[in-house]
Parts: C-alpha cells; structure tokens; sequence
C-alpha cells in the first residue's frame, strides 16, 4: 500500500501499546474494523465509587478476584508502511493459561475452560486510516486506556495534524453507507451546502 515517497514523507516511527483500561473494559478501535483489544486484567485495579465518588479498590470475590493479573493485547504499527500487528502475550504461554483455567475452574470444582489466547494478527491499511488509526491510539493513551510499551508516542500540532501522508476519517467506524463526506475537511463544505439545500 504504501510507497517510497509516502515513506520519506512520513515522520512518525513505529511504536506499540498495551490496552490498560479502567475497570477491565475491553477497548473498540474505530480504524480497524472488528477490532477489540482485551485490557489488562487486574483484580485490584482502583474503581470510582459511584455514590461518593472516591477510588476505591472493590472487596471481590468474584472470579475476577480469583484470576492473576492478565496481560492486556498489544498493538504495534509501523506509520511509514501502513502495517499493523495485533499480540495477545496469552497465545503460546501455556504456563499463564492453564494457571487461569485452574482458577477458573476452582469456582465450579471442575475443570476450567480451554484458554488459548488469540493467534497474532498482522494487516496493512491504507494512508487515511493509518493516519486516523496513530491519532486514535494518541487519544486512547492520552485517555489513560492503554500504555506505550515500544518506541515514541508522535505527537499532533498545534492544529491536529500529523506528519504523515493522508487525511483524517470523517467516520472510520462506520459500517453502512452514507451521505456523509469521507473526510473530516469536507465537513464543512457538505454542511454548508447541506444548509443551503434546505436538509
């Protein structure tokens, strides 16, 4: 997908990140479709109690309070080629799999299910969407969702932008088509003559 001159014209170096969210949650990406990161999962991570307000680390003795800490599934991009790669540090340690099987399986007083991991995922996206993919990944680490854990965070201009090819998704997420530009600087234009046309 990408070119010589795509790559010379992109400053942004590759680096990778681990989903880390609050409250275990899973995190959506917009930019690649389908793609769901499992957080870091850890027993003791601090809650916001709803009424006070206050953190708080919940007294559970739930199956999650049974569980060791589980890494959260990594994401690794390389801006200049547009390429992408999905780890789960579960997939091939045995050792950590079958350790959450047993907890598991300890609640039920039977055997626990067969944990695996899922298999590495490797995929290459085109220059808008890697551009859409790297400001997203900023947001989510800005966030607190995630955490850099190979190479340098880029960081956006006083405007937004990045140095790299491209423009940003108006919609990266969405499944459907429609009336709707393709980029985010054409909204203004659609909309003004949205306006004008009585829509």
């Amino acid at each position: 997908m990408s070119t010589v001159t795509e790559e010379k014209t992109c400053k942004v170096s590759p680096f990778g990140i681990r989903a880390d969210a609050a409250r275990n949650r899973d995190i959506l990406l917009q930019c690649i479709p389908g793609c769901r990161l499992r957080s870091t999962i850890k027993a003791n991570r601090p809650v916001i109690d709803s009424k006070s307000g206050e953190s708080m680390i919940p007294n559970d003795s739930s199956v999650l309070g049974q569980l060791p800490e589980i890494p959260g599934m990594e994401l690794h991009v390389n801006p200049s080629r547009c390429t992408y790669k999905i780890i789960d540090p579960l997939h091939g340690n045995k050792d950590l799999c079958e350790q959450i099987s047993r907890r598991l399986g300890q609640r039920t007083g039977s055997r626990g299910p067969d944990i695996r991991g899922v298999p590495t995922q490797e995929g290459t996206l085109d220059i808008h969407r890697m551009k859409s993919l790297v400001r997203e990944l900023i947001w989510i680490i800005d966030g607190g969702d995630a955490e850099l854990i190979k190479g340098t965070m880029p960081k956006m201009d006083d405007d937004g932008e990045l140095p790299m090819p491209g423009r940003f998704l108006l919609n990266p997420g969405a499944r459907t088509s429609t009336t709707q530009p393709k980029f985010e600087d054409q909204w203004d234009a659609w909309l003004e003559q949205l306006v004008k046309s009585g829509g």
